[in-house]
């Protein structure tokens, strides 16, 4: 009897070999990140962290930052959308042309918001009630979000901000940084609480994990769906703003990989883009911060934008290949 007793208090003592995999599987994504810093810093003769390449650095992962958290309401229901990046260029332009038509720039945040958050909104509706694998909607859609810019700008290729009726204030880089800090602290507040504290969170996944259960559950799935897209609408929006606000010119290319980087950033985050009870807020901001200092550090090597490409291309395959044998195990089936 002493013998069983004292097996079984040894074995409480002794974390389990899927513990310590559990643990290292949640740690991925940070020491994926640790060790993408630590690789270029070396790879670029220590330019990657100096103060102006830091600086650098705080401005560019907020756009993908704010998509990617946004973003994973809508991934997390195993939603596939391709139109994130032409939502930011669409917001940013129609915004654009208010700023510049009036020079008020309330009027221009509600611009930038609200062409986010209808298209949100007709994709909430469509996934809803539509037939059609989601993402070709969302690649016909980014095709068509595209072309209205270009219709809107005319002959022009880009605009600015300094052609506006009245002069649009300029943010200085610190004054710029708070904006930046304070915008994306209280998305990600919002986000964390939404998809974790309340069932908003708990539909995503279910619906994501598998649609047949989430639907014999009885949830509203048309709610979620349309919650969703409207949430990832208000990270598009807000980047939309932001963005103007700091390159203060906009064009047809504007946020061009921004779709690429956030597919991306939620894999090198630590989440499946199948979605599912796997989904995590943390994976927008680590995965913004691992994508955006992989661009910097590529850039700074002075690779070709085809090279570029090709590396984060690369990264991408190797890192879906790696997370595919742990994820698709554990879902539900669909």
């Amino acid at each position: 009897m002493s013998n069983t007793v004292e097996m079984k208090m040894e074995k409480k003592k002794t974390p389990s070999t899927k513990n310590y995999a559990a643990i290292l599987s949640d740690m991925a994504a940070y020491i994926g990140l640790v060790l993408v810093v630590i690789i270029f810093q070396i790879l670029t003769g220590g330019k990657l962290l100096t103060v102006s390449n830091l600086q650098s650095l705080s401005n560019q992962v907020i756009i993908v930052a704010l998509v990617t958290i946004g973003a994973v309401f809508v991934f997390g229901m195993n939603c596939f959308d391709m139109s994130l990046g032409s939502g930011v260029l669409m917001g940013s332009v129609l915004g654009g042309m208010v700023a510049i038509a009036t020079g008020n720039m309330f009027l221009t945040f509600l611009v930038c918001m609200a062409a986010p958050l209808l298209m949100g909104l007709l994709k909430g509706i469509f996934a809803s009630y539509v037939e059609v694998p989601f993402f070709i909607f969302t690649i016909v859609l980014s095709f068509v979000m595209s072309a209205v810019v270009l219709v809107i700008l005319g002959n022009e290729t880009t605009i600015y901000l300094k052609d506006a009726v009245t002069e649009i204030p300029t943010f200085s880089f610190s004054q710029m940084t708070a904006i930046n800090v304070g915008v994306l602290a209280g998305y990600f507040i919002l986000c964390l609480v939404l998809f974790n504290y309340t069932g908003v969170g708990v539909r995503t996944k279910m619906l994501g994990g598998s649609f047949d259960a989430a639907r014999q559950t009885g949830i509203n799935l048309t709610k979620t769906k349309i919650t969703g897209f409207l949430i990832s609408a208000i990270g598009i929006g807000l980047a939309a703003f932001l963005l103007l606000l700091r390159v203060r010119t906009v064009g047809s290319t504007t946020a061009s990989s921004t779709g690429n980087d956030v597919m991306i950033a939620l894999v090198l985050g630590g989440m499946p883009i199948s979605g599912g009870p796997r989904s995590k807020i943390s994976a927008g901001i680590i995965g913004a911060t691992t994508i955006t200092v992989l661009n910097s550090g590529l850039a700074i090597m002075g690779l070709s934008t085809g090279m570029i490409q090709l590396c984060r291309g690369i990264v991408f395959l190797v890192v879906v290949l790696v997370s595919s044998f742990s994820y698709r195990t554990k879902l539900l089936p669909r």
